[in-house]
């Protein structure tokens, strides 16, 4: 072909390389401007720059110290409970700052910022339950000055931490606020009665319960998650082989996170002088002793929280029927800082709708509105902080009566003899003749309720002639043995009080209840206690078991329901069924509601538990010290144990060593006692120790082996006790000194 007939070919093809060059060039001009405009949107939406000057300058001049024992326990002496609290701030900063910040995050509904999208979730929680707009409208009003003072002195005890400590901040965290402490509780209280659990629910995919008609009967109450769980024994001196008062403190929380246990001993010369467990954020002790009372606290799940379902018509938007009228909804907007990826996050902005009954959550299924025990209640630090300071039995019980704990049981001790149990519960004084378990009708107001159910109304066992009161997130019914436990028939069922017994509290019956002159080394052995009773829930899954006429012929299922049949309902080192009955049960049994019966087929839970141990072990008795293992960075452990027993054992199983780690449970163990004198002692052990995040401290894990062997050491409480067993001593930030 001519070089004539060539050149239009050549023409067109150089024209579509300059239309692709000039295609090219506009792609990465626009790749530029969007590279651009994220430069641009991330640096608008980074963390503020936080000044730390008057951040160090706060935390001058405190008048504290902190003595950490040779466990590296925190003992903490302010001049005034101020100080004290900043102390406290600074110590516990220095074992788990990373989550106390997040706590504090969490609590301002900034997490996401973070964390990310499913931190948002949180956010979201923390808005819809209005704890800010609470915060704004009642911080100065309803908390004492002595409270606010307390909540700010924590404050300035993280900040300085922190401004000390810069590579350890996470973004947003600074400054911290005695508001941001304050919200922490508002927020988290709800969360150990199940709130989040009812919220979530309506996130399904259709509706899961049935809207009560009048009549209705109540249903039956959840039964704690283990998650949740705990065991409080007191024993007065008439049933103590040596006249002493003796008190368990043995919370089963997860070993690590924002509920995690923390111990210290906090103190001033305004008289403020208590020691036990708190949790991350906490600016006083939550449960444990003083040198004239103590007290132990367990979760309960007295029905506190109302699920309506509102009436609406598209006709009308944005109104609800309520006793006939049209109301308008009122209406917020929120924004949530979302974090997507590296700095780039991205503002979310939602509208948040509140009837007459609470906040409103508009789902495919149905338009519902939330009511709950503790709305808007800010006064928790408050309540625990007169209760640290009391010095009798009725200031306790005064502080109590604040009633801004919403729910948990307490059992009481004292150096005077007295013991007790209270169910203690912000329970809504309802209408009766409805379900208030199901879904209630919008559409009445008689429904909604605003008064409480009169403290001394509920539940509670005072000095009863046992000598012995017990809550293992069991039912109130059963807090002693013998004449003085209360009457069911005396409290209405829309309170909705638990009627189920745990393992644990059927085991306390036959040890505690069953001796009637109990030891110091007696009352210690028996919380360590490994058996089953009968009829305990891991009893009906074993019974179910072998009465079954379904087993298959099997050899290695033969071989597992022979081990089965001669277990003796222990749950110790050496036992070979141990394993086989706990992966039966796991798969069997929902410790968080086991007033529901089995979640699935025991019989075929015990079949695939005992092939998969035949698998992997080649055979289906292993010692159970080769499976229930207490893990922690180099350490591992042998734990006898297991869920639902004394001694509370809780954790996931590895599909492929078939191994369980320690993960909820005993993991802060207490042990108070008043001799007849009515001098106090006590004696503790922590799952791990006290340096929960640095793998490099001597006491990462230096109590693993104690808490592994069922041993405690001395608190170290009086001041001659420390004195002797003092490995440092320093004001809040001369540790850093070289």
């Amino acid at each position: 072909m001519s070089d004539a007939a060539q050149a239009p070919k050549r023409a067109r093809a150089r024209g579509w390389t300059r239309v692709g060059r000039v295609i090219l060039r506009a792609l990465a001009g626009v790749l530029i401007v969007a590279l651009l405009v994220v430069v641009v949107y991330v640096y608008l939406t980074r963390p503020p720059a936080v000044d730390l000057a008057p951040l160090l300058a706060a935390g001058e001049g405190r008048a504290v110290t902190i003595t950490r024992d040779v466990r590296g326990v925190p003992h903490v002496h302010g001049e005034t409970d101020a100080d004290a609290a900043f102390g406290l701030a600074y110590a516990h900063a220095e074992d788990d700052f990373k989550t106390i910040q997040k706590v504090l995050l969490a609590a301002r509904g900034s997490l996401g910022a973070v964390d990310g999208p499913k931190a948002a979730k949180v956010d979201f929680l923390v808005h819809m339950m209005g704890v800010w707009q609470a915060i704004d409208a009642g911080y100065e009003r309803e908390l004492s000055p002595e409270t606010r003072a307390l909540v700010e002195a924590y404050a300035d005890g993280l900040n300085y931490y922190g401004a000390l400590h810069p590579d350890e901040l996470l973004d947003y965290a600074l400054p911290v606020r005695g508001r941001d402490v304050i919200a922490g509780f508002a927020f988290k209280t709800p969360l150990f009665y199940g709130f989040d659990e009812d919220v979530l629910e309506l996130f399904g995919d259709q509706r899961q319960r049935a809207v009560s008609l009048e009549g209705d009967a109540p249903r039956v109450a959840p039964t704690p998650d283990p998650a949740r769980g705990s065991q409080g024994i007191a024993v007065a001196p008439s049933r103590s082989a040596d006249g002493a008062t003796r008190l368990l403190v043995n919370s089963h929380q997860p070993l690590t996170g924002p509920v995690a246990w923390y111990e210290a001993h906090v103190s001033s010369d305004e008289g403020w002088d208590m020691i036990g467990g708190l949790f991350p954020g906490s600016p006083v002790i939550l449960h444990g002793h003083n040198h004239e009372l103590g007290w132990a606290m367990t979760v309960n799940r007295p029905d506190l929280v109302d699920i309506y379902v509102l009436e609406t018509d598209p006709a009308r938007p944005g109104q609800y029927l309520l006793d006939g009228e049209w109301r308008a909804f009122e209406t917020r907007e929120i924004k949530l800082l979302v974090r997507l990826w590296g700095p780039l996050r991205w503002t979310v902005t939602r509208e948040l709708k509140t009837s007459a009954h609470g906040p409103v959550l508009e789902r495919p299924h149905g338009v519902y509105a939330l009511r709950w025990a503790g709305m808007g209640e800010l006064r928790q630090v408050e309540q625990f902080y007169r209760m640290n300071k009391a010095r009798t039995r009725d200031e306790w019980l005064a502080a109590v009566a604040t009633r801004a704990q919403p729910s948990i049981n307490f059992v009481y001790a004292d150096a005077r003899g007295n013991i007790s149990y209270l169910y203690n519960a912000s329970a809504p004084r309802r209408p009766e003749g409805h379900d208030w378990r199901q879904y209630l009708p919008g559409d009445r107001g008689a429904l909604i309720w605003d008064e409480l159910v009169p403290l001394d109304a509920l539940p509670q066992v005072v000095n009863p002639p046992s000598g012995l009161v017990f809550n293992a997130n069991n039912t109130p019914f059963h807090a002693t043995v013998g004449p003085g436990n209360p009457d069911p028939a005396a409290f209405s069922r829309t309170l909705g009080i638990e009627s189920h017994m745990t393992n644990r509290a059927l085991r306390i019956e036959e040890t505690y209840g069953r001796d009637e002159s109990i030891t110091r080394d007696e009352f210690r052995r028996y919380k360590y206690d490994k058996r089953y009773a009968p009829g305990s829930p891991m009893d009906q899954v074993v019974r179910a078991v072998l009465e079954s006429d379904a087993l298959p012929d099997d050899p290695v299922v033969a071989e597992a329901r022979e081990l089965l049949a001669a277990w003796d309902m222990r749950a110790e080192l050496d036992s070979e069924a141990a394993a086989l009955a706990t992966m039966t049960a796991g798969e069997t049994l929902n410790y968080g509601h086991l007033e529901r019966g089995f979640k699935a087929d025991p019989v075929a839970a015990f079949v695939t538990s005992a092939r998969k141990l035949h698998a992997r072990f080649g055979r289906v008795g292993v010692p159970w010290r080769e499976i229930n293992r207490l893990r922690r960075g180099d350490v591992d452990l042998p734990l006898g144990g297991g869920p639902d027993t004394l001694r509370a054992v809780y954790g996931t199983l590895d599909d492929d060593t078939l191994t369980r780690a320690l993960s909820t449970g005993d993991s802060f163990i207490m042990f108070v006692e008043w001799d007849a004198a009515g001098r106090v002692s006590s004696r503790a052990v922590h799952a791990f120790g006290s340096a929960t995040l640095d793998e490099s401290s001597p006491h990462y894990a230096d109590q693993a082996a104690l808490f592994a062997e069922e041993t405690e050491r001395s608190t170290l409480f009086h001041p001659e006790e420390l004195a002797a067993e003092t490995a440092r001593r320093y004001r809040p930030g001369e540790e850093l000194a070289p």
